[in-house]
């Protein structure tokens, strides 16, 4: 089973995969590597590590690999690799001895590198920043009530994995408001929970706004009608959403593609001429990626943060015996311009890096430097 596993995923990409071009591997090679590894597997979960493995330098963020209706647990900590520390962002548990802005040294008596170099091997990112954010989950990630050991100032602390992990939680504070009004009259917007219908009824604020910070690091939720408030013009972009038309095997002569794109309008009230900033991260992928190539392509607003997640296009899952799904990334998607997007994503007109002091803090350092673009 676990041998026809690895051979029915290899002839999934290699026959539909779209963005082999863009990445720079031996799929053959991998396929040999994936098939020696499962004869070795003993378990359903020594397999699904062959298969993430197997997937992973594909690098491509959509690329998950799990088993149907598994669940996942956590400890009640979250984690983040700042200044090359692997750094304690926020503890639920008052009581653990462990502080926000602590440094973890080793995890389960690894050097903490070493624990995360095993994981980040079984994640396929098309950019550094979706490989970090999806790292601080499945670090974290185990069985139910499975013990994860860390090591902070030479003092061993035992972590029970005893909550659900809730991909939704961005561990940022100020996405607790969907929007919020800041120090003069600047609007904060929330895209990964605000409604279009409160934006629309916010439109007569937002017009005497000083300015406007539209958070982007997550996922839109269905608010990309935002855009038409900020385009002068219509959008003429036509083909940057790219369905491959493949009738015979190894990608060969490909009919071509079935252009698509959002073909947005304008509508008023025209917001353009207000300052706007949007923040994004390496958390920003796939829609949010579509959302956020109008901003940069149009110059819509000023971008803060880190490079989006470089995965576009819609999802493709299939399922291999055991009832074990592997997502996939099935549409090829392209810049305005048609230049790459996969693997290298939104970049940002302004970077922004944590610190561990700014963590100590509890500071929202991507936020503060928003606030200053406008205030400045």
């Amino acid at each position: 089973m676990y041998l026809g596993n690895v051979i029915n995923t290899y002839n999934v990409f290699q026959h539909f995969y779209p963005y082999f071009n863009e990445v720079d591997m031996d799929w053959d090679k991998e396929l040999e590597t994936a098939l020696h590894r499962s004869l070795k597997d003993q378990t359903e979960k020594d397999h699904i590590i062959t298969l993430q493995k197997f997937t992973a330098p594909l690098k491509d963020g959509h690329i998950s690999v799990h088993r149907s209706n598994s669940e996942v647990f956590v400890p009640a900590i979250k984690w983040e690799w700042i200044e090359d520390e692997l750094v304690i962002t926020r503890v639920k548990d008052k009581n653990s001895g462990i502080k926000i802005g602590d440094v973890v040294t080793k995890v389960n008596n690894q050097l903490s590198e070493n624990y995360f170099k095993e994981i980040n091997s079984r994640i396929s990112a098309g950019t550094t920043g979706w490989l970090n954010y999806s790292a601080q989950n499945l670090s974290l990630s185990g069985e139910k009530d499975e013990t994860l050991l860390i090591e902070i100032n030479n003092k061993n602390f035992v972590l029970n994995r005893d909550q659900k992990l809730d991909r939704s939680d961005n561990n940022i504070r100020m996405q607790e408001y969907n929007y919020k009004v800041l120090d003069e009259n600047i609007y904060y917007l929330n895209l990964s929970t605000i409604k279009m219908d409160t934006i629309t009824a916010l439109l007569p604020q937002l017009q005497e706004a000083k300015g406007i910070i539209c958070d982007l690091r997550g996922y839109p939720n269905g608010n990309h009608d935002l855009i038409s408030h900020l385009l002068k013009e219509k959008d003429t972009s036509k083909a940057w959403m790219r369905i491959p038309k493949i009738i015979y095997p190894d990608h060969e002569k490909v009919v071509g593609y079935e252009n698509e794109a959002w073909e947005m309008g304008t509508k008023k009230p025209y917001l353009g001429h207000k300052k706007i900033v949007f923040i994004v991260d390496g958390r920003s992928i796939s829609y949010a990626e579509s959302y956020m190539s109008f901003i940069k392509e149009y110059q819509l607003a000023t971008i803060v943060g880190q490079p989006t997640a470089g995965t576009n296009g819609n999802i493709n899952p299939f399922t291999l015996l055991g009832n074990i799904i592997i997502n996939w990334t099935g549409r090829k998607v392209v810049k305005h311009d048609g230049s790459q997007h996969h693997g290298i994503g939104i970049l940002p007109d302004i970077y922004v890096s944590k610190t561990i002091n700014g963590v100590k803090l509890e500071k929202d350092e991507f936020l503060d430097k928003a606030i200053e673009v406008i205030l400045n």
